[in-house]
């Protein structure tokens, strides 16, 4: 053997080891394997960096752009609530378009991002309808896992199959080439949970809580702990305009905000005011006690919409409340709510103010003292800014369903037509990496997302690890190891068996992206595939489509990717869970591709 060749096994050996012990940054490792490379001789140092000129790098970049629109514009979210609505408290129903709704989003956006907004809507769902959340999360990841095999752009690694078959046959793969083969495991893995896999993950019910322990405090709780019992939405049914607007809201318990569909429909949601006026169909927030709200509720032109809690999303992207504390040391000690001119000179409403543990009755003329508790509404970005008041606040505590506001929730349809177009255009021919840079430059020439907030949505640690990895594909090649590997499986899969060899393939890819990640793995193997089907004289296409495949099998182990790690908490897994349910799952994704792949690609 080699010795150059050896020295680069012996390379890959360490870095999988490295990732394996989960001790070390992917990024680090890759950057240690690309220096020692180029210290070794092996690489010159050009070849060695340059995998930072990439085109896949470029294009990554851009797809983290593309991902943080869609979720800044709420379109994750939407598709939970829709679920929500529909599902009606029914395990199945919940679960299918949990599991559809993570792959279809994930395939166009970070799977990684489209889980950590999941979960909350996972756990709501499971609260709301006493389901067990562990019977829901798992097969939410796994649908999100599996959009790296319906979409070219589902997962990084994908663009470095295509770019290993371009590079060999000057063919890429389609936006779509393999959708089907996806489509497939995907209903595959439905089919399963819905009949067996479910049934694994624990008892059906729960106390509402699945097996998640919450540190966050809701919006119901902080309103609680400041002496509020409720949170009402009322309606009005005609207009109240000057004296009567102003003998409304002397007769209402505290109003937090109002709600309104402007003339071009679009919503829009204001602050509450003195002299404030209101027009019938307006929806208002208030909060008080039980007796409070119901006497406000039989007040001529009034009527009950619906608790708070149960509209949500109608304010959560604009009117929040936060629990801040007066610093010890602050300036305003001393000082009045009136005298601070408060409303004025923050934007923002006090809603209680507890000192030590007891509610202050008046709060506008008692002088404030350091250690004061205050419960503050607003919008926030008003809320965000109370830090920036020199040292007069500390925020202590904000509701668990920040989570779920979305910034920018009025352009979601742009978010939507700006994701349709770039598909569109990457369909009819347009290079996939000019799409996804014409996207990302349309995401922020429209307002969807600034353009600070785009360059903070690339994960340069990403970029890093795949620019790292892929000159050991190009050591491997130039030192002779690719084919080594080439002719080990062939020996191993027999010479004139594509399909022994394809398996072979995914084995082999599925067994590193447990140790290493998805996207490493796919840059090593992909060219190592690709010149197994060459050296075999057949096409190099379904060789390169079961490694991609295999690269988003990762089932039966809960770090194979981030995408699964992610519910391991929320859901209270063990490792059994993975291997009960993701072993048997990953046997029939393995006979799909076996099975399927050569036909729709043919030898």
């Amino acid at each position: 053997m080699p010795s150059d060749a050896t020295l680069v096994f012996y390379l890959m050996g360490l870095a999988a080891i490295m990732m394996a012990s989960n001790r070390v940054r992917y990024d680090l490792i890759a950057l240690f394997v690309l220096v020692a490379l180029a210290l070794s001789g092996i690489l010159t140092p050009a070849e060695a960096v340059a995998g930072f000129g990439a085109t896949i790098i470029i294009m990554v970049a851009g797809l983290f752009v593309v991902g943080e629109m869609l979720d800044r514009t709420g379109v994750a979210r939407s598709v939970g609530d829709l679920i929500l609505r529909h599902g009606r408290g029914q395990e199945v129903r919940l679960m299918i378009p949990l599991s559809v709704g993570a792959a279809i989003l994930g395939s166009v956006m970070s799977s990684t991002a489209v889980v950590a907004i999941f979960i909350p809507i996972v756990l709501r769902i499971a609260r709301d309808s006493g389901i067990n959340a562990a019977r829901l999360l798992l097969p939410m990841s796994f649908g999100a896992l599996i959009s790296g095999m319906l979409t070219l752009i589902g997962t990084p690694g994908n663009l470095a199959v295509s770019d290993a078959l371009r590079a060999a046959t000057g063919q890429p793969l389609g936006f779509f080439s393999f959708s089907l083969v996806g489509a497939l495991v995907l209903l595959a893995m439905l089919l399963f949970f819905v009949l067996v896999g479910r049934h694994l993950l624990g008892p059906l019910t729960t106390d509402g809580t699945g097996r998640m322990r919450r540190t966050d405090r809701s919006f119901a709780e902080l309103y609680r702990n400041h002496g509020f019992d409720r949170v009402e939405v009322l309606r009005l049914e005609r207009d109240v305009t000057g004296s009567a607007a102003r003998d409304l809201t002397r007769t209402a318990p505290r109003i937090l905000s109002r709600w309104r569909r402007g003339p071009a429909g679009t919503p829009h949601t204001a602050l509450f005011s003195i002299g404030m006026e209101f027009q019938r169909g307006d929806l208002i927030v208030v909060t008080g006690s039980d007796e409070e709200i119901a006497r406000f509720g039989e007040t001529p032109g009034v009527a009950p919409f619906r608790s708070f809690y149960k509209d949500m999303n109608r304010w959560i992207d604009t009117l929040g409340i936060m629990e801040i504390m007066i610093h010890p040391e602050a300036g305003i000690r001393g000082r009045t709510l009136s005298d601070l001119d408060f409303r004025g000179t923050y934007g923002l409403e006090v809603l209680g103010i507890l000192r030590d543990t007891s509610r202050l009755g008046e709060m506008q003329s008692t002088p404030l003292r350091g250690g004061d508790r205050l419960l503050v509404a607003g919008p926030w970005p008003r809320l965000d800014g109370i830090n920036a008041e020199g040292r007069d606040f500390v925020i202590l505590e904000e509701p668990a369903e920040r989570a779920q506001s979305v910034p920018n929730s009025n352009k979601l349809w742009i978010a939507l037509l700006i994701l349709a177009a770039m598909i569109g255009v990457s369909v009819g021919g347009l290079s996939i990496t000019i799409a996804v840079i014409l996207a990302a430059v349309a995401a922020v020439m429209t307002g969807t997302i600034s353009a600070n907030q785009a360059y903070r949505s690339i994960r340069l640690e990403t970029l890093v690890l795949i620019a790292g990895m892929l000159p050991l594909s190009t050591a491997l090649d130039k030192t002779g190891g690719a084919d080594m590997i080439v002719d080990a499986l062939l020996h191993m899969a027999g010479n004139d068996s594509p399909r022994a060899v394809l398996l072979a393939l995914f084995v082999l890819t599925m067994s590193l992206s447990w140790i290493l990640s998805n996207t490493a793995t796919l840059v090593l193997v992909a060219p190592i595939a690709v010149e197994a089907a060459l050296s075999m004289g057949v096409s190099p296409v379904p060789m390169a489509v079961a490694v991609l495949i295999a690269g988003s099998s990762g089932f039966a182990s809960p770090v194979s990717s981030p995408v699964v790690t992610l519910v391991v908490n929320p859901g209270g897994y063990r490792f059994g869970d993975f291997l009960k349910t993701g072993g048997p799952l990953t046997v029939v994704v393995a006979a799909i591709t076996l099975l399927v792949v050569p036909l729709i690609f043919p030898f």
